[in-house]
């Protein structure tokens, strides 16, 4: 016996999973519907097949090819014009020349197909429909059978009125071929609406098998979601890859699962999965091939496809995401959510009960989605954030898209551009620059890869280098979720201003990309040494042999990896002792300078707490922890005091202004008022700009160093500063004036910003108010700072009083304010 599987269908009422998928390819337990079809009906030795084709035919050939990677032998015919069932069977009759099953490819069952087979060949006639049982038969057709099993009566999808039997088709026929005599090619007709009735006016006879077993018309998302469910609680035998592990886990190949990982069975984990620590998969949970979870994560009764990340405690109830897709941390995806392929969830954002996300999709972060969105790139943002770019390693941010990027940016520069591109040390940041480097020498722009660095070196290799812009790509991994951040540099090392990045953006989303003759390409440079010129220019805008007299004592805290290179011999060129303890490698010290010093009680320094008691043990001169790209410091006095970033930022206006040739210093409206006057001390300016980074570096963007920017540019100009004034850490502090200043956030909507910010300034115009960034409103006893945040639907309060009291009274005033006016 020969099988025609009916693959054709649209799968409409299964949209938005169906959009670029053909109904048949549609993963049911991490394995294509149709395959299951072909493995029974090759269970029952029916190994020649055809299959009638229709909608997106060449996924099904491409996947199935001809069938020896299944032991049968396909042909396929596929529809140029819709035909219907028995139409599209009649397409292949010249395939189907003895008897012959008809099947559906999107439906599941167990049915014994030789006992059907065995009962038409009894009954002799030319078809047999076989028959299951439904309590609800609406949406099926449905038969009376007489005596012989012979149908009597017909009737496709009745009302409840028109009911007469729970006996409904399941769409699968064994018919002979003279069933083609009937009607007519190439025209469109339907098995139940055309056939069956004309057979029954004619008295042709029909005959129904009801069969024992399980059978599932997968025709729309909630029998999807219902078959799964089926099968983990074991109502249908199929074959599943993986390894069974316990009670009813399967585990596929290469899957990765944390022993913190809490699993309530039945659930099913496919193929190359990373599972971290904290996630909880709950009962009836589905996850494909090639996903990640992320720590904390947690999936109840929900379905997977492949190549999906979730993010850090994302919550996902009774949903189905499809395939490339990223849901990043603290989402939540509530019970009947669908998210179709290459779609972005965004952190802190939900997608309602029965909402559905047609593919590509954007949904910005602290977003609730109400609505399905069909059309449109859904609720997205800019590439750009207030540093760059950030993603997801290897998911959002890949080799791929580091080469658009490239492209993009190649194309916005003049040709035969210099650019210098750098990246930490950090294995997957380097395989981005190269790529980044690939994407810039195809637009023909010349490139000087200066190796692996900081931010703050790239920066000087512009300035020194003078070339056009820099790029740095790095890890960024602040105790969340781990993300790449790509920097964009202007002329002046600083960071590139907003219509570069819109250009930039806008070439990106169009990729019109310039594509030079391949002789015109660029050239690419190797200068590795520009990071011993950075470290060698440091000790040249400090008195060198004064502060290596002193032989200070200092405690560090930073990562060996990225930055022992250049520390290390910053360090021992101005004759520090340091004790050291790199936070890659916490729990090994390592000790330079002009004298050896007693290691025993220095292992680990995790915080800054910590550190701050390792100074006042140790008896050093100052403490200081820097990030892992070389740009934030947190500073400790000699006493062990913690600086406040208020503290820092006055501290570094003062070394700035008494040891360099320039007095301007650049500070954001944030800081506190007491600065100014600081400022005035040292026979310099403090410049008030705007909270972001390009501006505070614009002011003094002619400086090889970025007094805000760069850890190790800080750390030398106070060293300078202690050994000229002879002073400890101590000391300059206390020449602070005291003041007293209060910060707190405030959550709120992206479409809620302007709103309230046009109120405030319309509560305030008989108010001195200023506006370099946000609205800043000044009281008789101090000031508040309302300031929306750049990469997050929140407002930024900052007060300052001559009391901590009022300046707490003045925040909560204004915090208040907000929420009453987001309403």
């Amino acid at each position: 016996m020969k099988a025609v599987i009916m693959a054709g269908g649209k799968g409409t009422r299964l949209r938005p999973l169906t959009c670029s998928l053909p109904k048949p390819m549609m993963p049911v337990m991490n394995q294509p519907l149709m395959r299951y079809t072909i493995e029974l009906l090759k269970k029952h030795n029916i190994k020649d097949i055809a299959v009638t084709l229709q909608y997106l035919p060449k996924l099904i050939v491409d996947y199935f090819g001809e069938g020896e990677e299944f032991e049968v032998n396909l042909a396929y015919y596929e529809e140029l014009t819709p035909l219907g069932t028995a139409g599209g069977v009649r397409n292949a009759s010249d395939f189907l020349d003895e008897t012959f099953i008809v099947i559906s490819g999107d439906a599941l069952t167990d049915f014994n197909l030789s006992q059907a087979a065995e009962f038409h060949k009894e009954r002799g006639g030319l078809c047999t429909i076989i028959l299951t049982r439904r309590d609800y038969p609406l949406e099926f057709g449905v038969c009376i059978l007489d005596k012989d099993n012979r149908v009597t009566r017909y009737l496709e999808k009745p009302g409840w009125g028109e009911v007469f039997s729970d006996t409904v088709n399941t769409g699968i026929y064994i018919l002979d071929p003279e069933i083609f005599n009937l009607y007519p090619p190439e025209v469109f007709y339907d098995f139940s609406r055309d056939l069956f009735p004309l057979m029954l006016e004619k008295d042709i006879p029909i005959y129904g098998f009801t069969a024992e077993g399980y059978w599932s018309d997968i025709g729309d998302l909630t029998q999807y979601r219902h078959t799964h469910l089926d099968i983990l609680k074991g109502e249908i035998k199929v074959p599943l890859s993986g390894t069974k592990i316990g009670n009813e886990i399967w585990i596929g190949e290469n899957s990765k699962i944390d022993p913190k990982v809490e699993i309530k069975a039945p659930v099913y984990v496919g193929d190359n999965c990373h599972i971290k620590s904290g996630a909880f998969l709950g009962e009836f949970t589905v996850i494909g091939n090639d996903n990640i979870i992320e720590k904390g994560a947690s999936l109840k009764r929900s379905i997977l496809w492949q190549h999906n990340y979730i993010g850090s405690e994302a919550e996902l109830r009774g949903t189905i995401i499809g395939s490339q897709c990223v849901i990043k941390a603290k989402a939540t995806l509530l019970e009947g959510s669908v998210v179709s392929d290459h779609c972005s969830v965004g952190v802190n954002s939900m997608i309602r009960p029965e909402v559905k996300l047609w593919p590509k999709k954007t949904i910005s972060d602290n977003s609730t989605v109400n609505t399905s969105i069909v059309w449109g790139e859904g609720v997205g943002r800019q590439y750009f954030g207030l540093s760059g770019i950030r993603g997801i390693p290897n998911v959002e941010i890949t080799p791929e898209f580091i080469t658009k990027l490239a492209a993009a940016y190649g194309t916005v520069l003049d040709k035969d551009t210099e650019i210098v591109v750098s990246s930490d040390k950090d294995r997957y940041a380097q395989i981005l620059k190269r790529a980044f480097c690939a994407g810039l020498l195809s637009t023909g722009i010349n490139t000087i890869d200066i190796g692996t660095a900081t931010t703050p070196v790239n920066r000087y290799a512009v300035k020194v280098l003078t070339v056009n812009g820099g790029v740095h790509l790095r890890l960024v991994d602040d105790g969340e979720e781990p993300r790449i951040l790509v920097e964009f540099l202007d002329n002046y090392g600083i960071n590139t201003d907003r219509n570069w990045e819109r250009k930039i953006e806008n070439t990106l989303l169009q990729e019109e990309f310039r594509r030079v003759n391949f002789k015109n390409v660029g050239e690419l440079k190797y200068l590795p040494q520009l990071a011993d010129a950075y470290v060698e220019r440091l000790t040249r805008v400090v008195q060198k042999d004064p502060i290596h007299r002193k032989h200070f004592r200092i405690v560090m805290s930073y990562d060996y990896e990225n930055l022992s290179s250049l520390i290390m011999p910053l360090l021992e060129k101005l004759g520090c002792q340091v004790i050291a303890v790199t936070q890659s490698s916490p729990s090994v010290a390592y000790f330079r300078g002009a004298k050896t010093v007693d290691h025993k009680e220095f292992t680990e320094y995790y915080s800054p707490e910590a550190l701050a008691n390792s100074v006042k043990t140790s008896k050093a001169d100052l403490g200081i922890l820097i990030d892992r790209n070389g740009e934030k410091v947190t500073l400790v006095t000699d006493e062990g005091v913690l600086l406040t970033d208020e503290i820092k930022t006055a501290l570094m206006v003062m070394v700035a202004l008494s040891s360099s040739d320039q007095k301007t210093a650049a500070v954001p409206v944030s800081a506190p008022t007491i600065i100014e006057n600081l400022a005035k001390k040292f026979h310099g300016q403090a410049v008030r700009t705007k909270v972001n980074p390009r501006a505070v570096m614009e002011v003094t963007k002619e400086s090889y160093f970025q007094l805000h920017f760069d850890a190790l540019y800080c750390l030398v100009l106070i060293l300078d500063y202690m050994t000229s004034q002879n002073v400890s850490l101590t000391q300059i502090v206390k020449e602070i004036p005291d003041f007293y200043m209060k910060k707190a956030t405030v959550p709120t909507r992206w479409g809620d910003i302007g709103k309230i910010m046009r109120q405030l300034i319309d509560d305030t115009k008989n108010q001195e108010v200023e506006m370099i960034d946000g609205i800043k409103i000044f009281h008789p006893r101090g000031w508040t700072l309302i300031i929306s945040d750049a990469d997050e639907p929140l407002f930024h309060v900052v007060s300052e009083s001559s009391s901590q009291e009022e300046a707490e009274r003045l925040a909560s005033f204004y915090v208040k304010k907000i929420e009453e006016l987001k309403g």
